[in-house]
């Protein structure tokens, strides 16, 4: 959680001085205007951003943001929906690998309960790493292919898991500038959903502790 935070904070810096050195802005405007008159760039942009991401540990959470604040919400479902499983899809592919099986012994050591809790519980434990704020999602997604699971359920589960997070976050762009109440709602369900998959998250975390051997 703490390396976690970390790594946000750095972006959050990195941005900040890209900013103040005019290289990007983040005045809401400017960057709608740009998509709009450059909307097959952007597109196709938006998508690369979902497989780079994974190189800088960028959680897939922010571009959902990202989408939501830059296109249509029709536009933001659908281009968080293909970045997703384009970036899962590596994920998955890199887990079948030869590489992937030295990773996951590195991951294994690092994360050992979250191993536990994937071959106990497969593909809910995969759908609640997606959902929950606290988990670290791409680390379950590389696990949970690495224990076996099928790609095919391996992918409708986090396409279904995501679901409710990809509609909320299609319309944050539109509720900041049309509705406050629609923003609130947005928010609120947000937090509502993030809160029950953080005590569900908590809950298994502690039983698998439980459960393992003692020394």
């Amino acid at each position: 959680m703490k390396k976690n935070l970390i790594i946000v904070a750095i972006w959050i810096l990195f941005v900040c001085i890209l900013n103040y050195l005019d290289l990007v802005t983040l005045d809401v405007n400017t960057v709608k205007e740009f998509v709009s008159k450059n909307k097959n760039y952007a597109l196709l942009l938006f998508i690369a951003l979902w497989i780079i991401r994974l190189l800088f540990l960028i959680p897939g959470t922010t571009l959902m943001i990202l989408a939501g604040v830059c296109f249509s919400p029709i536009d933001a479902f659908l281009l968080s929906t293909v970045g997703i499983v384009v970036s899962e899809s590596l994920v998955y592919v890199i887990a079948k690998s030869f590489a992937g099986n030295r990773l996951k012994k590195y991951l294994m050591n690092r994360h050992s309960e979250l191993n536990g809790l994937l071959e106990t519980h497969n593909y809910k434990f995969l759908a609640l790493g997606i959902i929950c704020p606290i988990a670290p999602a791409d680390v379950i997604c590389f696990l949970s292919a690495s224990v076996g699971i099928k790609y095919f359920t391996y992918m409708i589960t986090i396409i279904i898991a995501s679901t409710p997070l990809r509609i909320l976050y299609s319309y944050i762009g539109s509720s900041l500038t049309e509705s406050t109440g629609g923003l609130v709602f947005v928010i609120g369900s947000l937090v509502f959903v993030f809160a029950v998959s953080i005590k569900i998250w908590n809950s298994l975390k502690k039983k698998q502790k439980n459960e393992m051997p003692q020394s």
